[in-house]
């Protein structure tokens, strides 16, 4: 199967041995990050203790024959069968105890996954060989937000990590589509990609913003000349 990457395996954030990650949940952008990093040649590592629902299908990468299974057996099973990758998945929610790993994603929907997943990143600054990077994803229908945290920005990006109770809890149905998701899932696997090419080139070339955002309704006027 390493034919599969000739299209881009000369690219300079391409692994050319084993690059782990580890990613925070396997919903809506979850599941899109870990499909894209693994059709890249990157080997995901899941934690996700959820259950795949029927109203997660609309948004999520999943199937109708997942429904009922936990979200991290059907992403091994779709990332075998269509990125011809083996990833490793827990079956845990995310405590400030957990893995810690240098190159992380935040891909939840509450604040107190990021927070202790960003404390168990924190933990692996000391011994990492690499630049370690954080990047949060945050997606509320059809605005995203991400945040790419480096160790000298750890304190700017603290400041974001406010507490759930604060947070607007909007109508269920004004959650998430698949475009979307599939977008900031797209972003993010982007920005991992230059912050690896920066590695791998001992340089910074290529951008890896501290914070990104999109709203995707936005209306483009003035296309056609009016006659």
């Amino acid at each position: 199967m390493e034919q599969q990457y000739d299209r881009f395996k000369d690219a300079p954030w391409f692994p050319k041995e084993k690059e782990t990650c580890l990613i925070g949940g396997c919903g809506g952008i979850g599941s899109w990050l870990t499909f894209f990093l693994a059709k890249s040649g990157f080997s995901p590592i899941l934690f996700d203790d959820d259950v795949i629902e029927e109203h997660n299908i609309g948004g999520q990468l999943f199937r109708e024959q997942d429904i009922g299974k936990k979200k991290i057996v059907a992403m091994t099973a779709i990332t075998r069968d269509y990125c011809g990758t083996e990833i490793d998945a827990y079956d845990q929610r995310v405590t400030e105890f957990s893995m810690s790993h240098h190159f992380s994603f935040s891909a939840f929907d509450n604040m107190k996954a990021r927070k202790d997943l960003f404390e168990c990143w924190k933990r692996s600054i000391s011994n990492s060989a690499v630049l370690p990077l954080f990047i949060d994803g945050r997606l509320e229908l059809e605005q995203l937000q991400i945040f790419c945290v480096t160790p000298d920005r750890i304190e700017e990006y603290e400041k974001y990590l406010f507490d759930d109770s604060v947070v607007e809890d909007g109508p269920c149905t004004l959650k998430q589509t698949a475009n979307s998701a599939a977008m900031i899932a797209t972003l993010m696997s982007s920005f991992f990609n230059n912050h690896m090419a920066n590695i791998k080139e001992r340089e910074v070339y290529r951008t890896v913003p501290f914070y990104y955002e999109f709203f995707s309704p936005i209306v483009l006027t003035n296309l056609i000349p009016e006659e």
